[in-house]
């Protein structure tokens, strides 16, 4: 009985310290319905991003839901070992190993050969030679929810923090084109202000 008794404090222990590192790496800013989620690097369905850190997602409470108006709908962003300026090829490989990486691991058809994704980005701001914005379109497989290929429309910015010498990238993605409402609401997810002080590389896979 004691040893029981041990051995659940000790899980309850770990799940609280889990929940407490989960919250220190929070750095995006969202409504309080959309979902939470920490992934932490390398990333388990797609080990050939090679970078360390972790990302943390933010999906809209109906992002579920292929016939509403927040189908397929989140945010994301990196806090990575990134001290090279994002480019184009650069956000295109690694949505590519992402997408593939991920509709592989979720789908469940093991006799299925899931299509490749294809990303294709834009370069549609430099603000001052080191904040590259980029625009586009990712064609990906859907193992989720409707089993079939899907446009997913993408912007993403990328933040430099000069003390840490790192880039943060943030990815807004949706199934809906950029001229819907969403869109609106996407654009107002933003980063904490203490976002560049959480240490990428104090992050642990333990």
């Amino acid at each position: 009985m004691k040893n029981i008794i041990i051995i659940v404090m000790l899980l309850l222990h770990s799940v609280v310290a889990f929940s407490q590192d989960e919250n220190r790496l929070e750095i995006l800013e969202a409504d309080s319905t959309w979902l939470k989620e920490i992934i932490k690097f390398p990333l388990s369905f797609a080990e050939d991003i090679k970078y360390k850190g972790y990302e943390d997602l933010r999906f809209a409470k109906n992002w579920s839901q292929p016939e509403g108006t927040e189908f397929f709908t989140y945010a994301f962003v990196w806090n990575i070992n990134l001290s090279d300026k994002p480019t184009v090829e650069m956000i295109e490989s690694n949505t590519k190993l992402y997408y593939d990486g991920l509709m592989s691991a979720v789908n469940k058809d093991k006799d299925l050969t899931i299509p490749k994704s294809v990303t294709t980005f834009n370069l549609i701001d430099d603000i001052d030679e080191k904040l590259p914005f980029f625009s586009g379109e990712m064609k990906v497989y859907d193992s989720f929810f409707t089993k079939k290929v899907i446009t997913l429309f993408a912007r993403v910015e990328s933040i430099y923090c000069e003390k840490q010498n790192k880039y943060l990238l943030l990815f807004r993605v949706s199934s809906l084109e950029f001229n819907k409402d969403i869109w609106n609401v996407l654009n107002n997810i933003t980063l904490s202000g203490d976002a560049c002080e959480v240490n990428t590389f104090e992050v642990s896979n333990d």
